[in-house]
């Protein structure tokens, strides 16, 4: 979409990147120079610089790197014998403690405890696997050959009383009180933990007997009050921050049942986040039968009517796509195709071909190959024909397929390959179904209208199409077919997806625009007939089944009909959460509404939204 948003992220993000490469690229240049093996010394000078040149406070860095000076002469050393010394020093920088040390909280390992005493001391990680480590032998000298070759080298024995020794140091260098914890659950794996042994010596120590473990766990819970699903101390006067007061308030509140003891506690909350006050005033109005302005747009108030007006059907132009979200949802409409707010794309490895991915790869190779053979004067496809135009279907598949792998970078080659090969069959069968039809010649791929971006035939129309005088629209149609015995056209939609539709479909409730309404923009920026429109679902997943429709003023009148229920709801700017059947389950403003969407509306005044229901049983 041009007037998308993500137009200006994208932009930002071309800016970041020049900043990125203008600080990156010399420094990149810089390392390349550096030598295989050299001095320390000469190391730590090129370690020094580099550190003030890519660090804004380097100077912790520079001070560790000075600890190194005495080693100068000693060498030659490589760089990973180098980075291997000094990185345990760099991973973990020490603060030194400040001169003053009341009013402040002490954190250090137990080594650093050596020596220090504190009134309390706070212990955790208590836990089986954590502390102590699991036992591993180093598999290239077990400890049978280590006694055997020198009694001085370090051994499991040594390890778990150097362990042990630590957990000494820590528990001793409190004088008043002593708080030992552990992690009932591991969130990574989603399993419970269990107390270490340390944590039952140490109740051995303090009650002369070694508790249960189970026992242990089950009175440390007690203790603590707080679970993973709410984490906050059953007191709120045990609470450590003000999320887990809040929380430790709010948690006997909800379990009651008495209205009236309930009624007017945390109050206090409203008061001091003026998000949550919105959000609970807002889902307490979305909980009534009456639409309010919690749940969209409901009207037109004086400030918006000029903005409103401007987002008529007949004020912008509007691609089909976005003209479908109204049936699946208004709200939907209003946040993506007014609003135009989009999710966030968040860089994550493709491990799996997305739908998205898999969609606009197939399209591209599908208008790649048809150009490729009008080139060739191959069209259309013949049967005689066909060996060389699946010769010409592998090769612009392999060059998009590089040229899409080369973008995204997929984590596993092997799964991107094979999902290829899966593309690779379905637009071989696609092929072999255009040679068996030798009616309709393939005339315009990617046939564009009121679009200015790259891979559009070039014949596209610049401007939008104004359809019936009244409607602004623009839009891209993936082929565009003459009949030469009798002059008309034929519009087809190539979809990747499921086929979900009904035989006698005509605009599908709303949610179906492009075959009708793509053949009456063609029929009118050309100037020639369309008589016919359909859906190829061109895939295996599709069945490689076809939905024609045939265009006549019916149809016309069908699809007109939906945008001007569309643009009257805009008009009255009524475009509220009301979704259709499942909709919600594909919506990406799910966390804008949450998940009971279609559960709330069926308890709302239905009469607001008649002409919503009216649209979605057109066929």
């Amino acid at each position: 979409e041009p007037d998308s948003a993500r137009v200006r992220a994208y932009e930002r993000d071309l800016r970041n990147l020049a900043h990125l490469r203008a600080f990156a690229l010399p420094v990149i240049d810089e390392l390349a120079e550096w030598p295989d093996r050299a001095m320390w010394g000469e190391w730590l000078d090129r370690f020094s610089a580099l550190a003030v040149r890519c660090l804004s406070r380097p100077e912790r860095v520079l001070q560790t790197l000075a600890a190194y000076r005495p080693m100068s002469e000693v060498g030659p050393v490589s760089l990973e014998e180098a980075g291997d010394a000094l990185k345990d020093r760099l991973v973990a920088l020490d603060w030194d403690p400040p001169d003053r040390r009341y009013g402040r909280v002490f954190v250090g390992t137990p080594h650093q405890a050596r020596g220090r005493a504190f009134r309390v001391v706070f212990v955790p990680g208590l836990a089986e696997r954590l502390v102590p480590q699991r036992p591993r032998e180093d598999p290239l000298l077990l400890d049978e050959q280590r006694a055997e070759a020198d009694e001085a080298l370090v051994r499991q024995d040594d390890r778990r009383s150097a362990e042990r020794l630590l957990l000494k140091i820590a528990i001793g260098a409190a004088s008043e009180r002593l708080y030992l914890s552990y992690p009932r659950m591991d969130v990574a794996e989603t399993r419970a933990r269990v107390p270490s042994f340390y944590a039952l010596d140490v109740m051995r120590a303090i009650t002369g007997r070694v508790p249960d473990h189970r026992v242990l766990a089950a009175e440390a819970e007690e203790e603590a009050g707080a679970r993973l699903e709410w984490p906050a101390p059953r007191d709120s006067d045990r609470a450590i921050d003000e999320l887990e007061h809040d929380l430790a308030v709010l948690k006997p509140l909800l379990e009651s049942r008495d209205t009236a003891v309930v009624k007017g506690r945390a109050h206090y909350l409203l008061g001091l986040n003026d998000a949550l006050r919105r959000s609970v005033i807002g889902r307490w109005a979305r909980g009534r039968p009456a639409w309010s302005p919690s749940d969209g747009l409901v009207k037109v108030a004086p400030g918006v009517r000029d903005a409103i007006q401007a987002n008529r059907l007949g004020g912008r132009a509007y691609s089909l796509s976005a003209l479908q979200r109204f049936s699946v949802c208004p709200y939907q409409f209003l946040l993506a195709a007014i609003h135009r707010l989009e999710p966030r794309d968040e860089p994550e490895p493709l491990v799996r071909m997305d739908p998205l991915t898999r969609g606009s790869l197939f399209h591209k190779v599908q208008a790649e190959f048809f150009r490729a053979l009008e080139r060739a004067g191959a069209l259309p496809v013949t049967p005689d024909g066909l060996p060389g135009a699946i010769r010409t279907l592998d090769a612009v598949l392999d060059r998009v397929a590089d040229s899409y792998a080369e973008q995204l970078l997929p984590a596993i080659p092997r799964v991107w390959q094979d999902e290829v090969a899966e593309i690779r069959r379905d637009l071989g069968i696609w092929v072999r179904r255009l040679a068996d039809d030798q009616t309709w010649v393939p005339t315009y791929f990617e046939f564009s209208f009121g679009l200015n971006d790259e891979g559009r035939d070039p014949r596209s129309l610049p401007d939008p199409v104004v359809v019936d005088g009244r409607f602004v629209l623009r839009g891209s149609v993936d082929l565009v077919e003459t009949r030469p015995d009798l002059g008309v056209l034929r519009v087809t939609d190539h979809k990747t997806g499921k086929d979900r539709t009904n035989r006698d479909i005509v605009v599908g409730g709303g949610a179906v625009l492009q075959p009708v309404l793509y053949s009456v923009a063609v029929e009118q920026g050309l100037g020639t007939r369309v008589v016919s429109g359909r859906l190829f679902y061109c895939t295996t997943a599709g069945g490689f089944a076809e939905r024609p429709i045939e265009v006549n003023d019916y149809s016309k009148g069908q699809a007109l009909r939906v945008l001007e229920l569309i643009d009257s709801a805009v008009e009255r700017g009524f475009l509220v959460a009301a979704p259709a059947e499942r909709a919600c389950t594909w919506c990406d403003f799910r966390p804008v509404c949450g998940p009971h969407e279609e559960d709330r509306v069926k308890r709302t005044n239905k009469a607001p939204i008649r002409e919503l229901e009216d649209l979605r049983s057109l066929r």
